[in-house]
């Protein structure tokens, strides 16, 4: 049986010598982080699109869009209005692109790190990856599950299928 080598997609160093890339990842970093954030707290507040449209004085149609991270023409004053409709705080935050390069960089170690820890246990047999397909609804056979390593407020979180397997704390 043939190991996978693990993905490196070298983000850090795009970010760090490609100032056009960096501007675009930015940006969409952005537009997600604010398209979560809303739909996330929506959620939380157990509000249906209309009910937040409702409360914000805005059409269904322009949460659904603002709820989309490929839309980016919102204002501040939508913004606004969207988090008083949530009873949130926006918070907007400037950081240099050095301080975030550097964060990617570490993020990158460690998953690096992680992963060629994974292969040699791996290849040691000290640690077999395989779950019982009897969850997956196929008793009696075993199958290898991949997993995915991505980092998330400050942590690295390894799921499979969608399922939290393990999460690191990487610090500030």
């Amino acid at each position: 049986m043939s190991l996978t080598k693990p993905i490196n997609l070298n983000i850090a160093d795009k970010l760090e010598n490609d100032k056009e890339y960096r501007e675009e990842f930015f940006r969409g970093q952005a537009q997600d982080i604010i398209a979560m954030s809303i739909r996330g707290l929506r959620k939380k507040r157990s509000m249906l699109q209309k009910d937040l449209a409702k409360e914000s004085g805005m059409l269904q149609s322009a949460i659904s869009r603002v709820e989309q991270a490929e839309y980016s023409a919102w204002s501040f004053s939508t913004l606004f209005r969207v988090a008083d409709a949530l009873d949130a705080r926006l918070k907007i935050t400037l950081e240099p692109a050095e301080d975030v390069i550097e964060e990617y960089k570490k993020m990158e170690d460690v998953n690096e790190n992680i992963n060629e820890e994974y292969l040699q246990l791996r290849e040691a047999k000290a640690i077999e990856c395989t779950a019982d397909v009897a969850q997956l609804e196929r008793p009696e056979t075993e199958k290898t599950i991949p997993f995915i390593i991505e980092e998330s407020g400050g942590f690295l979180k390894m799921t499979s299928a969608g399922v939290p397997i393990n999460q690191i704390d990487i610090g500030d």
